[in-house]
């Protein structure tokens, strides 16, 4: 990987995640919206945001910066989702719209253990083995199916479970 420094993409992504999370907040605080709207965007930061991060932007959190920025994101996500729990407001059929919360978190550790086995099992970084990933200039190893799957099973687990 050549690039080791933050780029503006990663400002914008990053601002864009905690743009999401304030608009919840005041949405939230300032009846802006219907609950149920909140609701929503909420399970799609907190859930598809992961999801997201895990299979397109990858190739940035290679770099330490950026994967500490997310890691730190990711505790704040936790503790302040987790807030919500107790709240009725955010309560769904199954739990809470606020039971994701450590998934930010989780898919960043689930990443960096990935990667790290990655490169020291065949010596090169981890890539996503989907079509609408982004690649680095060589062919996909067995590994990076195994690890692409395995990652997309345990971060479904963990959503649902924890």
């Amino acid at each position: 990987m050549n690039e080791t420094r933050i780029d503006k993409i990663d400002y914008v992504v990053v601002a864009l995640y905690m743009f999401i999370g304030a608009f919840i907040w005041v949405s939230y605080k300032f009846s802006l919206l219907r609950q149920e709207n909140i609701n929503m965007i909420l399970l799609a930061l907190t859930f598809g945001g992961p999801f997201s991060l895990f299979l397109m932007y990858y190739k940035r959190l290679r770099i330490p910066t950026v994967s500490l920025i997310w890691f730190v994101l990711g505790i704040f996500q936790w503790y302040f989702v987790d807030q919500l729990k107790s709240n009725p407001d955010f309560n769904s059929a199954i739990g809470t719209f606020a039971d994701y919360d450590l998934n930010l978190l989780a898919m960043i550790i689930i990443f960096t253990v990935f990667r790290t086995l990655s490169l020291l099992t065949t010596k090169q970084e981890f890539m996503m083995a989907t079509w609408f990933s982004p690649k680095d200039n060589r062919k996909l190893n067995p590994l990076d199916y195994i690890l692409t799957f395995a990652g997309l099973i345990i971060l479904t687990i963990v959503m649902t479970e924890i």
